[in-house]
């Protein structure tokens, strides 16, 4: 019957409504692990069918997932329900303001183009992920995504302004920056945004959440975190706090997975374009934990990133052709490159940067090959850390490296204690495990290498999320860096932040969408994250 209800809604909206097995397959996957078949793929040509699809949904009590691209890696996008393409039609760069800085755009726009659009004006979109080519706006708010240079930018959270779109009963909404009285009147609103607004309000008024939020989640001093809503950010806000930072439901939204409101339009903060001068001190070092301890080194001197690139990466891409004349920066067999970015008007400042750098590094007993790129030769190093994981993906056989643990994120400060525990719980489990990424901010991406399409590789892989999990707990870190809960770390979630506050998410979650239509079973009320896998054991779990 749903079936042929989804074939007359083909009628109510512009847009194109898919039901062929072929195209159910293709949007059955994102990035992630994980796979379900949806119901139907609908591609909206305008707002106005966004709005007719949400009531379709509330009037038959179907769930609606709201997709970009599909870049996620924590199993976002995937689920048994409507997905809702954005990223054929809602691709408009609506405006932009020079003078104050601002672009308003829609879910599907690519931050590589917005950017391209944006170099006339001598303005940039900060955040900067892996997948600039293909990831979208929409996506990047979904997951608060951030990237290389989040030392420098920070998290799309950091520059959402505002937020336009629809709350789960259809009515239009636009969240801001509020001063504490128009906070105030939002709460008297006899309406689902009046709602929302007293549901925050009561939640954050009381004493005692605020002591268990502020006691069990993340350290605030973590700039990557993205563990359930962000309730925590907004208990600092002016309606709490006297003289607190405004109020603005960005904070909450960015990160939250399209489980609270269907974004519509997005404007963004920009900042000017990067300095003219990159360079890109390389440290080799004989091992991950030295190159860890150096890392809070290379902190003091205020670099724009600082990556990390094992040895397992480095392998990788040694054999490869197209990549042998990149290796000519590397000296030996090094355990682990830190790769240090400084950006500046001019190379003469880069130079006295690194050569301090460099001094104290030696004094402290780090890094035996010191090398300093610019230009093409910095590219060359991104380039094979990006191959390096390419290839990885493509070692022969059913063991590959899983995305599972990918971004668990811990102050910088105890990373190289963290990263020896961790490696500690590897060995307990006989796995091994590519490391490489964010080491300026906390945050490395770890890929342990596991079968999945083996019963006990998929057991391995619940219990390698739980024990880490325990760990990043012991550490008050976040779960997810900057990939998202989704239903790979929503499991973990009431453990990480304590059973009190997972009970105040799920209630903002009922408040926000009292039917529970938008994206369900993403961070609160979760499956088990080893169930709805690419694969079972001895066969592809497609076409059930």
């Amino acid at each position: 019957m749903i079936e042929d209800k989804i074939k007359k809604l083909k009628d109510q909206i512009e847009g194109e409504v898919l039901l062929s097995k072929t195209d159910l397959i293709l949007y059955a996957t994102d990035a992630s692990a994980y796979q379900e078949m949806p119901l139907a793929v609908i591609i909206p040509r305008s707002v106005k069918d966004i709005h007719r699809i949400i009531l379709f949904a509330n009037e038959n009590n179907v769930p609606i997932i709201p997709r970009a691209a599909g870049t996620s890696l924590a199993g976002q996008v995937v689920g048994e329900g409507i997905i809702v393409d954005t990223s054929k039609y809602l691709t408009a760069i609506l405006e932009v303001n020079a003078e104050e800085k601002w672009v308003r755009v829609q879910p599907g726009v690519v931050l590589d183009e917005l950017n391209m659009h944006l170099k006339a004006y001598g303005l940039y979109f900060g955040p900067e992920t892996s997948t600039s080519s293909r990831c979208m706006i929409g996506g990047m708010v979904g997951n608060n995504a951030c990237g290389a240079h989040s030392l420098t930018y920070g998290s799309t959270r950091d520059h959402t302004l505002e937020l336009h779109g629809f709350l789960s009963d259809g009515s239009e909404v636009q969240f801001k920056t509020l001063l504490k009285s128009e906070f105030l009147e939002k709460c008297k609103l006899e309406t689902l945004e009046g709602e929302i607004y007293r549901n925050i309000e009561s939640t954050l008024s009381d004493s005692a959440n605020r002591k268990r939020i502020f006691t069990e989640f993340p350290d605030p001093g973590i700039k990557r975190r993205n563990t359930g809503y962000a309730i925590d950010l907004l208990m600092d806000t002016e309606p709490f706090v006297d003289k607190g930072i405004p109020f603005n439901f960005c904070n909450l939204i960015c990160g939250s997975e399209g489980t609270l409101m269907f974004v519509t339009e997005i404007k963004l903060n920009l900042v000017d374009l990067p300095p003219s001068e990159k360079g890109l001190l390389v440290v080799h070092h004989k091992s991950i934990a030295e190159a860890l301890k150096a890392n809070l080194i290379a902190l003091k001197h205020h670099p724009a990133a600082v990556e990390l690139i094992d040895n397992i990466i480095l392998e990788c891409t040694k054999s490869s052709f197209k990549h042998s004349q990149d290796f000519l920066f590397i000296k030996g067999n090094p355990g682990a490159l830190l790769c240090v970015e400084f950006m500046h008007e001019s190379r003469k400042e880069i130079k006295k940067k690194t050569k301090d750098l460099i001094a104290e590094f030696k004094k402290a007993g780090f890094g035996y090959e010191f090398p300093l790129l610019f230009n093409t030769d910095i590219e060359k190093v991104w380039a094979l850390r990006k191959a390096g994981l390419g290839l990885l993906s493509n070692i022969p056989g059913d063991t590959q490296p899983v995305s599972v643990i990918e971004d668990t994120a811990v102050h910088p400060e105890v990373l190289p204690e963290y990263i020896n525990d961790f490696n500690a719980v590897l060995k307990e489990e006989g796995l091994n495990c590519v490391f490489y990424a964010h080491a300026g901010t906390g945050e490395l991406h770890l890929r342990p290498i596991i079968n999945l399409k083996t019963k006990e590789g998929v057991e391995q892989f619940h219990t390698i999320a739980l024990e880490i999990a325990k760990l990043v707990k012991t550490y008050r870190g976040s779960l997810s860096g900057e990939h998202g809960d989704g239903r790979l770390r929503g499991e973990f979630i009431p453990f990480m932040i304590g059973e009190e506050n997972y009970q105040l998410l799920r209630k903002i979650k009922r408040t926000w969408d009292p039917y529970g239509i938008f994206n369900p079973g993403k961070i609160t009320d979760a499956p088990p994250m080893h169930i709805h896998l690419r694969y079972k054991p001895g066969q592809c779990l497609f076409l059930k």
